[in-house]
């Protein structure tokens, strides 16, 4: 006799797409090299990384001039970093076409050159590692134009020739015919017509012999089509879905904001179906669905936070108390529900609604962050602190409750309290250090004149805290501490402190040129000013953890609530969203 068969539905988890539209390629490939004028876009972050796309193109200049000795060369900078500003019209109008790269493996900005280049008018190709490709080409998709011609270079032999001529060589001469085929042959009809972005949004159905049969086809749809982070997922059936949704008053139809990388509309409801999937219960949902709010904010940095930089989350107010969020020993660990899928909920609504596929948006060329999988959640222990909360400080009153998101480019574990010898001051020493010009964020990208765009959060365990208020401290006035202690002021210097920092700076000469904001010799002079941060408002100061635990600091140069976010309307030190509309808890109402 057959046996019956199960199945269950599920709703659809991908947030539909704000803007589907595609475009295709349609400026004219160029005939002949000779006597056209050709733009090298190399690839700088503001000088702080230095690839090798200057020596690439130097290589790649001497062969094109070999073959083409007519042919005219226009060097520049590439306008790929977050920070760059788009000069791309600027760049068109001295040359005929482009080549831009070479792209390898670092964090990227969310404008494609490519892209960008093509709009303005002038054909090109851009260059990028062979494992970069997929991550290169799903930026120009999300750019609107997924045809603009790449070309590979292997990454271990451009990598281990960055700074070696002869080995560089074979690198560019094995890429050049690629590129000049890409500078010359004509356009193809797949090229100049691209379709606009279609997707099912249906409900799904899955059916097997045995639940297992139904589950395991499930989990291969969502694997198939990027809709996890790895991990089995909790199937979203209507039923479950609306049961996630009694757990908020609001919509669910009410659009929170665009998720990255593919900017899809983040509802209520799809928040919900994600929450599902994570295995988190309803009455989490309200923070789920305020941390989401803070970082699609126009304010936030959203971008930075796809590609290999982490979210860092706090939690401030009565509801982590109501929720049972775990915010003393192991707060960060495995083992707690709420704390596990509030994180993992935050990846799987950029995963589903943002179209965020975690084999390309994770850490293109190294080796990734095992903390994506449910993020950096850090609970404020109230309790045991001296000092108001941070909801609080930032004007909530008791009943109310905050998430706080910023980005963090360097997460150090500071002193703690178990298992150590060393005493109060030697802590106080520690974590001063971590703003100081060889802290672990200054020693790699310098510290600038004005420190405006740096955050910091400083995350204390309630013993330091304690041992802070007893020594007269206050947060602000913690903060100005760290501040005068690590300021680099010419000017209130004494003459032995700028001679100790010149000769601190000889001995360090020998790879400080080529970094953004790094300290010569000569730069010790009547005018010098480097900041760890601009305003006391850039440094948050919070408490979380068990007495016998240990503080951390969490820090970025640039910041995702710094000018260079998307469309600012406000800079502010951090993105602050006080969390509403829960129905099965008393606070977060």
């Amino acid at each position: 006799m057959d046996r019956k068969q199960v199945s269950f539905e599920i709703l659809e988890p991908r947030g539909k797409l704000n803007d589907p539209r595609r475009e295709g390629l349609s400026n004219p490939r160029l005939t002949d090299l000779n006597g056209k004028t050709l733009a090298l876009m190399s690839i700088h972050v503001d000088a702080l990384f230095q690839f090798g796309t200057e020596l690439f193109y130097d290589l790649l200049e001497e062969e094109l001039r070999s073959r083409y000795p007519d042919i005219r060369f226009y060097r520049c900078k590439s306008f790929g970093s977050p920070n760059a500003v788009v000069n791309a019209d600027e760049i068109a109008s001295k040359c005929d076409a482009w080549v831009e790269g070479v792209k390898e493996a670092i964090t990227q900005g969310r404008r494609d050159v490519g892209v960008f280049m093509e709009r303005a008018g002038k054909p090109g190709v851009s260059i990028c590692s062979d494992i970069l490709f997929r991550s290169k080409s799903a930026l120009q998709d999300l750019n609107g134009m997924p045809k603009v011609r790449l070309v590979t270079v292997p990454e271990t032999a451009y990598c281990a020739a960055k700074r070696d001529k002869e080995l560089m060589r074979p690198v560019v001469l094995g890429a050049v015919d690629k590129i000049i085929a890409a500078l010359t042959a004509p356009l193809t009809e797949e090229e100049m017509n691209v379709p606009d972005m279609q997707y099912d949004y249906s409900p799904k159905t899955f059916s097997g012999n045995t639940w297992h049969d139904a589950y395991e086809k499930f989990l291969k749809y969502c694997a198939d089509n990027a809709l996890t982070d790895g991990l089995p997922v909790v199937p979203p059936t209507r039923e479950n879905v609306e049961w996630m949704l009694t757990g908020t008053s609001y919509p669910r139809d009410k659009v929170i904001g665009l998720m990255y990388p593919k900017k899809g509309i983040a509802t209520v409801e799809k928040i919900a179906t994600a929450a599902v999937m994570s295995g988190a219960r309803p009455e989490y949902l309200p923070v789920i669905i305020a941390i989401i709010e803070a970082i699609t904010a126009k304010n936030f940095n959203q971008f930075h936070i796809v590609n290999e930089i982490l979210p860092t989350i706090f939690i401030s107010g009565p509801i982590i108390k109501e929720l049972g969020i775990n915010n003393k020993c192991g707060y960060l660990a495995p083992g707690y529900r709420v704390n596990s899928t509030i994180g993992r909920s935050v990846l799987m609504c950029m995963i589903a609604i943002g179209w965020r596929d975690m084999t390309i948006y994770a850490s293109p060329g190294g080796p990734g962050q095992p903390a994506a999988y449910a993020n950096l959640i850090f609970p404020e222990n109230q309790d045991e602190s001296p000092w108001e909360s941070w909801a609080e400080q930032n004007g909530c009153s008791p009943e109310e409750s905050i998430v706080t998101v910023c980005e963090n480019t360097g997460f150090t574990r500071g002193p703690a309290e178990c298992m150590s010898n060393s005493g109060y001051q030697e802590r106080l020493d520690q974590i001063s250090s971590f703003f100081s010009r060889k802290g672990p964020l200054f020693g790699g990208f310098g510290m600038a004149e004005n420190g405006e765009n740096s955050r910091h959060m400083v995350v204390l365990h309630p013993t330091m805290a304690h041992q802070l208020a007893n020594a007269g401290f206050t947060k602000e006035s913690f903060i100005e501490y760290l501040y005068k202690k690590n300021v680099i002021d010419y000017d209130t210097m004494t003459p032995e402190e700028r001679q100790e920092l010149i000769d601190e700076l000889r001995a360090e000469n020998a790879t400080a040129n080529n970094k953004q904001f790094f300290l010569m010799p000569e730069d010790v002079k009547p005018g010098l000013h480097r900041e760890p941060f601009h305003e006391t408002s850039d440094v948050m100061v919070f408490v979380a953890g068990s007495g016998a635990g240990n503080s951390a600091v969490l820090q970025t140069v640039i910041g995702s609530t710094a000018p260079h976010a998307e469309e600012v309307e406000e800079p502010r030190p951090f993105m602050n969203v006080v969390i509403h509309g829960a129905t099965l808890t008393k606070y977060g109402k």
